[in-house]
């Protein structure tokens, strides 16, 4: 009884408290000027099948340029985008040519099904292949992975690794084919997409 006393004027306090610090105003919209508006200030928006970002309008059930994941990516995952688009190019092909599993899943990693780290993948495969509700979950989930790589190489190493390093500690965790090395390095070396 004395919780429920004390609760409703706690909630009170807490909701004031929220609107004095944050300077909220409720009900009215702040109105910003286009032209202060920088690319780094907007935000990936994903609503129903699309997704918005900056002047893009992609559609999430039809997998998009790698220049346009790119672009993408480099918001959604940060400093991990331009590694994930060089494992998806080997991974699954380059722009209309890609596998069945990315085309099918929208797995474009070649990523297996995650048995213990929080993941976006809808499930399995019958083959053990995660699958994603689109190209964008595979992306999110391909950052999530390396993020919690990236970690476990601090750890091992004390230091932050770059992405070709982070290639070389995937190998044999990730994919153990010494082709999928090389050519992933090759497309690193090679990456000229802005």
């Amino acid at each position: 009884m004395f919780k429920n006393k004390i609760a409703i004027p706690t909630l009170v306090l807490l909701f004031l408290t929220a609107a004095a610090v944050g300077k909220s105003a409720f009900g009215t919209e702040v109105v910003v000027p286009v032209s202060n508006i920088k690319t780094s200030d907007t935000s990936v928006v994903v609503e129903k099948d699309s997704l918005y970002y900056d002047t893009l309008s992609l559609s999430l059930k039809k997998i998009p340029t790698v220049q346009n994941m790119y672009t993408v990516g480099k918001k959604a995952i940060g400093k991990w985008a331009k590694l994930f688009i060089a494992v998806k190019i080997v991974e699954s092909g380059n722009d209309g040519d890609n596998s069945i599993y990315a085309r099918r899943d929208f797995n474009l990693t070649g990523m297996r099904q995650p048995r213990a780290r929080k993941t976006m993948s809808l499930g399995a495969t019958k083959s053990n292949y995660a699958t994603f509700a689109s190209w964008y979950d595979c992306m999110v989930d391909f950052g999530m992975y390396l993020n919690g790589m990236e970690r476990a190489y601090k750890r091992r190493f004390h230091r932050e690794p770059n992405s070709q390093e982070m290639v070389q500690y995937l190998y044999g965790k990730y994919n153990s084919h010494p082709v999928w090395r090389k050519r992933t390095l090759y497309v690193l070396k090679n990456f000229n997409l802005k």
